[in-house]
């Protein structure tokens, strides 16, 4: 299985620890950020510049699949 790495940005800047998992393909990628985001909001401890924060998802040679903003509402 391919490995991405999950990384959560403010201001397009990573921030904290980057987490690897493994994935089928880019659609369960996608599903694994979605459930992500979810966490981090229900967990409330980013502050209210939430709309500054993506979560990255990349391939492990960091190239970027996508950059989904927390503020999205998936």
């Amino acid at each position: 299985m391919p490995l991405f790495h999950f990384e959560l940005c403010r201001n397009g800047r990573k921030i904290g620890r980057t987490e690897t998992r493994d994935c089928p393909d880019c659609g369960m990628a996608f599903r694994a950020a979605r459930d992500m985001i979810r966490t981090l909001r229900e967990a409330d401890t980013l502050n209210d510049k939430v709309r500054d924060h993506t979560l990255r998802v990349s391939y492990v040679d960091h190239s970027t699949l996508f950059d989904l903003p927390l503020n999205l509402g998936i």
